[in-house]
């Protein structure tokens, strides 16, 4: 599921004119957070993670989107969660990124894609 996932991530990327961006294991993705109040309220199984991601969380005591996103942008690494591994870490933030993602209107989600690969691109740099 995980290669999934940040193949579909990197599909949408790569769909962008003149982007070609390449995954390696263990890079950092980044993406502004643009969660609304429902969207935080939901629960964390609107993400459809695997099995181990999703024990991951729940043992870490994250029950809804809005734990797992206030946590990673406050700074919290996800590999610090017990038996939450770099694939695992992966997995969720792909899912975090494709829940959002598909959550926008349509004409939205283009201008998001571009400020997606812009942050990517300036944390190559710094």
């Amino acid at each position: 599921m995980v290669k999934d996932q940040c193949q579909t991530v990197m599909e949408l990327m790569n769909g962008l004119n003149g982007v070609e961006l390449k995954s390696k294991k263990g890079g950092k993705f980044h993406f502004p957070m643009y969660m609304t109040q429902s969207m935080k309220d939901r629960s964390i199984e609107d993400l459809e993670l695997s099995v181990r991601s999703y024990n991951c969380l729940k043992r870490a005591g994250y029950n809804t989107i809005g734990d797992v996103t206030q946590a990673v942008s406050s700074g919290i690494s996800l590999k610090r969660i017990r038996n939450c591994g770099i694939n695992s870490a992966m997995e969720i933030m792909s899912s975090l990124f494709l829940f959002q993602y598909n959550s926008l209107p349509a004409e939205s989600q283009y201008g998001y894609l571009l400020d997606v690969v812009e942050t990517n691109l300036n944390q190559k740099v710094n």
